[in-house]
C-alpha cells in the first residue's frame, strides 16, 4: 500500500474509532461522577475507564505506526523478540505489503510460544516469496474466536492468493507463508 493510502487510513480510524473510544471514555467519567452510583459499579466502571484507555493509546500507536514509515523489518524483530531474536536470515526484502504478516508471526511467537530462541527467514525464487518464523517453544497453535493474530494472517494470505503451512518440530513450531510472486 502506498503512503497515500495508509496516511487515509491513519485518518479514517482517528476520525472514526479514535474519536468514538474518546467519546466512549467520556461517558464514562459522567457516570462515575454520578453521586448515587453504588461503590461495587463504581469500582467496575472504573476498570472499564482504565481498559478504554489502554485502548486509545493502542489505537494511537497504531495510527503513529501508518503515519511514519516503517522501521527495518530486523530492526522490529528486534524490538518484539528481544534476546530470544535467534537467527535472522532475510535473503530477499519483503514487499512492504508482505511486512505486516512477518510482524505479526513474530509477535505471535514471541507472545504464546514459550519459545527462548525465534529465528525469522525470507527467501524467493521465480514462484513464490517466502516468510518463516521458526521458534523452540510449546509447539501448537490454535486459531481462537477471541484472538486475531492468526486470523488477520490467514486472511491477509488469502487475499495475496498464498499459502500457509504450520509444522510442529521437536520442540517448537515452523509458520511457514507462502505468496505468489
Amino acid at each position: 500500500m502506498n503512503t497515500r493510502g495508509t496516511n487515509q487510513i491513519a485518518r479514517q480510524i482517528h476520525d472514526g474509532i479514535a474519536q468514538d473510544l474518546v467519546a466512549l471514555g467520556y461517558s464514562l467519567d459522567q457516570s462515575l461522577g454520578a453521586p448515587e452510583l453504588p461503590t461495587s459499579t463504581r469500582a467496575e466502571l472504573r476498570t472499564l475507564r482504565f481498559e478504554v484507555t489502554g485502548l486509545i493509546e493502542k489505537v494511537r500507536r497504531e495510527i503513529l505506526n501508518l503515519r511514519t514509515s516503517a522501521p527495518d523489518l530486523t530492526e522490529q524483530a528486534v524490538v518484539i523478540c528481544g534476546d530470544r531474536l535467534g537467527q535472522v536470515d532475510l535473503a530477499i526484502p519483503l514487499d512492504p505489503t508482505l511486512n505486516p504478516i512477518a510482524i505479526e508471526l513474530l509477535r505471535n511467537a514471541a507472545e504464546h510460544s514459550g519459545a527462548s530462541v525465534i529465528n525469522l527467514h525470507t527467501h524467493s525464487d521465480e514462484a513464490r516469496t517466502v516468510i518463516e518464523v521458526r521458534d523452540n517453544g510449546t509447539g501448537g497453535v490454535e486459531m481462537k474466536a477471541d484472538r486475531f493474530g492468526l486470523v488477520g494472517i490467514s486472511e491477509a494470505v488469502a487475499e495475496l492468493s498464498g499459502e500457509i503451512e504450520v509444522i510442529n518440530l521437536t520442540p517448537g513450531l515452523l509458520i511457514r507463508v507462502s505468496i505468489p510472486s
